[in-house]
């Protein structure tokens, strides 16, 4: 028996394990009270379950099908790396490749919520169990060889998904081992950089490996040992002589002037939300709702996507790479804002962002991801783009090829939401939750809706019992003029931008209807897209696609904006088509000298290797909105 299948049965030894489950499930109990001090005004399910139909729905399933379950086993060296760190010849990796494993796990166990697929919990258990079978004695989690652990590349790094993927597994299955090998690793890292002279600023790297103080947050809170916090004090004191997040978020600095505005640091950011939490300090929200607000105004696309060449620029409309890993960033950064905030624009921010950035990087097969998804421009798979990534064993793998898929895994985070006294919905799209109330009493939401596509959803209520709660809808800042009707009767104080909560004594079968406002509205472009527009339809983002149209990009006829009301559709997908080369809208857009510009959603333009443009010429003013 080869030395790994040892350690993996060992793993699985029942008695091991109940002793462990024992101490996972006392330990955090004994200061609950000191470790969440901050509060949060929504909260993340993730227990519940999801199952979503529709455009996302057939996304979701295609990433499981052709994507999350094949991925392991047609790139072993994803683990195996890890077994090799100290064989000859020294493996030619690249600095972030221990991030690999951990980004897989992250979006495959966010899936676990979302697909009744039960191969898929099988195969991620068992990259599980071989992940924790190939930790070093010492608690080391990464593929680089002894002489360099923790001291160099973006070791840490890689540890900070690997801890994340960990903490993630125990949350969903109650796993001790992985609640353990994550505290194995943790420790390690408390013995290297508390025990002796060196600080993490001096692993290099900082805004990428001193994003490993998140982790270290969220061991703290499930395990309550002081020596993580005490490491991420450390973290902070290294963060003035690196990105000095808090500080500069106290200032008012925008991001994109702070000193290591890359994308990587936004996982800095939400290491300020954890310690929030954990001493109740609102100096660390501050700074963090800073900093999004920042991001959000001067470095989020017209798709809802992050970055301008890997960081912020202070420019969205720069013709610059948008790193799909800079977007899942953006994404899982959000969340903590919504989380944070309970602000209801939070959410319309990650709807821009998953209908738009996120579909657009996942091509509708399932198969590939892109490096980058531009504003105007063609779509690469990753392994075409920065196939440097790849090696013996790994050849599908890069870093947004394994991280592309939480983009889709996160919407179980942020589609349905706990508040104090009920539930928050966020996601409008066919499908169905099911869940419990904050009085733990079973609860279950079906969606029959076309959405994003017509403007009407159906909701139907169904508590195991009545109970008295609150609802609250996400009334879009985009949609003007929302009609909301609860049994047929009409409700009112319905505002765009803001949660309509509805508090009653909620009974199965109570039905409630919307009405979205999705006329064609426009926001002008600035810098390098002056001039031009990006036009909207409700959350999605429309495109001009050479597949659809007789010319090209340089002979796009200006949009008449004035004529907005006289678009048409000329194709919306059925909620029962699958056919992956379909589009799911286009639309006939009245253009200059009487001719029409037929436009595709984001999502599907150039998925089939034909160019597309999103910042459209454009001959009148009009009624031109941001």
């Amino acid at each position: 028996m080869s030395k790994s299948k040892i350690k993996i049965a060992a793993a699985r030894s029942p008695f091991r394990n109940l002793l462990l489950l024992a101490f996972s499930c006392l330990a955090p109990l004994l200061l609950s009270a000191e470790r969440e001090k901050g509060q949060l005004a929504l909260h993340s399910l993730p227990h519940a379950r999801y199952h979503f139909d529709g455009l996302i729905g057939q996304r979701i399933q295609a990433n499981v099908e052709n994507w999350l379950l094949t991925a392991p086993a047609a790139n072993p060296g994803m683990i195996q790396m890890f077994h090799l760190r100290d064989r000859k010849p020294v493996p030619a990796l690249v600095p972030w490749a221990g991030e690999f494993v951990g980004k897989y796990l992250i979006s495959a166990i966010q899936a676990l919520r979302m697909t009744s697929r039960s191969e898929l919990r099988e195969v991620v258990s068992e990259a599980v169990l071989e992940l924790i079978a190939s930790q070093a004695e010492n608690g080391y989690l990464g593929p680089f060889p002894r002489v360099t652990q923790l001291k160099a590349n973006w070791d840490l790094w890689g540890h900070y998904h690997c801890l994340l993927a960990l903490l993630m597994w125990h949350e969903t299955t109650g796993d001790a081992m992985a609640l353990n090998a994550a505290r194995k690793a943790a420790d390690y890292i408390c013995s290297m950089f508390l025990e002796s002279n060196l600080r993490v600023l001096d692993a290099g790297s900082p805004e990428m490996n001193m994003a490993i103080i998140h982790a270290l947050g969220w061991l703290h809170r499930v395990t309550a040992e002081p020596r993580y916090l005490r490491m991420m004090r450390e973290i902070e004191k290294d963060w003035e002589q690196a990105g000095d997040y808090l500080r500069t978020g106290l200032a008012g600095v925008d991001f994109f002037q702070t000193p290591k505005p890359r994308w990587e640091s936004l996982h800095d950011l939400q290491g300020l939300t954890e310690l929030f939490l954990i001493t109740g300090d609102t100096r660390y929200r501050t700074a963090f709702t800073h900093h999004w607000r920042s991001i959000q105004k001067w470095d989020r696309r017209n798709t809802g996507g992050f970055s301008s060449g890997e960081q912020a620029t202070g420019n969205p409309f720069a013709p610059t790479a948008i790193e799909t890993c800079c977007t899942v960033a953006w994404m899982a950064l959000s969340i903590d804002m919504l989380r944070l905030t309970g602000d209801s624009r939070v959410a319309d921010e990650l709807e821009l962002s998953t209908f738009n950035a996120a579909a657009g990087a996942q091509h509708p097969s399932g198969r590939w991801w892109t490096y980058s998804t531009p504003m105007n421009g063609v779509r690469e798979a990753s392994t075409q783009a920065i196939v440097f990534q790849a090696r013996a064993g790994t050849p599908e793998l890069n870093c947004c090829a394994v991280n592309g898929p939480r983009s889709l895994g996160m919407l179980s985070d942020w589609a349905i939401m706990k508040t104090t006294n009920g539930l928050a919905m966020n996601y409008f799209g066919p499908g169905s939750f099911q869940g419990k109330l904050p009085d733990h009493t079973p609860i279950a939401l079906e969606v029959e809706s076309d959405y994003p596509l017509a403007k009407r959803v159906n909701i139907r209520v169904e508590p195991l019992a009545a109970r008295r709660f609150s609802l609250q809808l996400r009334i879009p800042e985009w949609s003007h003029s929302t009609v909301v009707r609860l049994n047929n009767a009409a409700v009112a104080n319905v505002v765009p931008g803001r949660y309509l909560e509805i508090h009653r004594r909620w009974r199965p079968g109570d039905r409630i209807m919307m009405d979205f406002d999705l006329a064609l509205r426009s926001m002008p472009g600035e810098r390098e897209a002056s001039g031009r527009v990006a036009v909207y339809r409700g959350p999605l983002l429309l495109a001009f696609d050479q597949r659809h149209n007789e010319f090209d990009e340089d002979a796009i006829p200006a949009l008449e904006l004035q004529k907005f009301g006289e678009a048409k559709d000329a194709f919306r997908r059925s909620r029962n088509d699958s056919r992956t080369a379909q589009p799911w809208i286009l639309v006939d857009m009245p253009a200059k000298d009487g001719r029409l510009v037929r436009l595709s959603d984001f999502a599907n333009a150039g998925a089939s290797g034909t160019r597309y443009v999103s910042w459209l010429p454009f001959i009148t003013p009009g009624s031109v909105q941001r």
